[in-house]
């Protein structure tokens, strides 16, 4: 038994003149697309970020089990990542002058060269937090950011 008849697609030139207004919309969109994801990777950053023990998490670990007179103030690391976007490009970072500056290089980079285990802080935050945690908050987000781009160009796309 032959089929036969036609079909016919409506609409095909609107989805056309729209497809070659994409290389114009992707300019446009960039730096919403890259302000989206530096947020993201920030926060992401901020959660795997290491975390320096409160005054009641350093006492107890302390032998004598006693409170510590020492003050600390933890959070110092996750309250210097930040994020910029520069022409077509995003940074996220820890600026050298900031609270940690110093410090952030060394807990990202330097795990089993200058440092091994993790602090009271670092445990009770989680098992995220750890080194490497700027480049795993990008690397792990790669299918958000997929996700942010396109959701980007479809609202451009259903403008026109």
């Amino acid at each position: 038994m032959a089929l036969t008849g036609t079909i016919e697609i409506r609409g095909i030139a609107d989805v056309m003149a729209k497809v070659k207004g994409a290389a114009k919309i992707v300019p446009n969109i960039t730096p919403n697309v890259l302000e989206r994801c530096g947020f993201l990777a920030q926060r992401e950053a901020i959660a795997n970020a290491p975390r320096s023990p409160t005054n009641e998490q350093y006492s107890a670990t302390l032998k004598r089990k006693q409170r510590t007179a020492r003050k600390m103030y933890p959070g110092g690391l996750e309250k210097s990542i930040e994020h910029a976007v520069l022409f077509d490009t995003c940074f996220v970072f820890v600026a050298e002058n900031s609270y940690a500056g110093r410090y952030a290089a060394r807990i990202h980079d330097e795990k089993g060269i200058t440092w091994r285990n993790r602090g009271p802080g670092t445990i009770a935050k989680g098992r995220r937090a750890d080194e490497k945690f700027i480049e795993r908050a990008v690397f792990d987000n790669q299918e958000n950011f997929k996700r942010i781009f396109e959701d980007e160009l479809k609202k451009e796309i259903d403008r026109l």
